[in-house]
């Protein structure tokens, strides 16, 4: 084909027919640029598939890591429904007017001070953050899922027990040792720690009280975190299942 157009180029040349020439010439520039625009258009077009199939694979990704987090976050709220029922037994125990504690309310104050760590899994967000956030064409479903992992999933991780020693874990502690007596106890030569509660005054009485409504409002604080985080969850997965529906038409 080269050799075509520079044979025709020449005898144009050679015939000294200048305008011939100079309509040949432009053609020929306009055959260069369109097969450049071509083949422009056919590397963006391939440029444009990859990064459709790496967004498909992201969103897929968040979306199994999405569905972890839900399948935890089911277990962290059967820990509080433990906490509550521990909390609500004890209440009642203490508006029975007894003062001898058993095995059970003993029970009872270790599943009321049930420790919770709220957690997410931004392996797959990082992943994509790392190669450009702007592989996620759809602005609003990109803005979601950034609000989700730079904001609402890490703040309601640090309000777990591993990140929460503040007023009311500290006030926990200090009334927890007012309420419990500890004593040692020994069998066939080994001593052990036992833990037990006497409910012999109204300071303690009022301790345990106080230790349960604190409890209570930690409970509740936890309650509402999880609610938010499945909420955002349910969000992100349903934004993200739409997307990759498009994809299939």
């Amino acid at each position: 084909m080269i050799k075509f157009f520079r044979k025709i180029r020449q005898q144009l040349a050679y015939e000294n027919n200048v305008s011939k020439y100079m309509r040949y010439a432009i053609g020929e520039i306009v055959l260069v640029v369109i097969g450049i625009l071509i083949a422009l258009s056919l590397n963006n077009w391939n440029e444009g598939r990859k990064g459709r199939i790496y967004e498909i694979k992201a969103l897929k990704e968040i979306s199994a890591a999405l569905k972890t987090d839900s399948i935890v976050n089911k277990g962290i709220q059967e820990r509080v429904q433990r906490r509550d029922t521990a909390i609500n037994n004890i209440l009642s125990y203490l508006k029975s007017g007894a003062t001898n504690a058993d095995s059970m309310l003993i029970e009872n104050l270790k599943d009321s001070n049930t420790g919770i760590k709220i957690s997410f899994n931004g392996g797959a967000y990082e992943a994509l953050k790392s190669k450009g956030l702007e592989y996620i064409r759809n602005d609003s479903l990109r803005n979601m899922i950034v609000a989700a992992y730079e904001f609402w999933l890490p703040r309601n991780e640090i309000f777990g027990d591993d990140g929460r020693k503040d007023y009311i874990l500290n006030n926990i502690d200090q009334l927890h040792e007012k309420v419990t007596d500890l004593s040692i106890e020994s069998n066939g030569g080994n001593n052990s720690i036992k833990e037990s509660i006497i409910l012999n005054s109204n300071e303690k009485r009022e301790a345990l009280m106080r230790l349960m409504n604190l409890q209570m409002e930690l409970t509740e604080s936890y309650r509402g975190l999880l609610l938010t985080q499945s909420r955002k969850i349910n969000q992100v997965q349903t934004q993200i299942r739409l997307e990759l529906e498009k994809s299939k038409h």
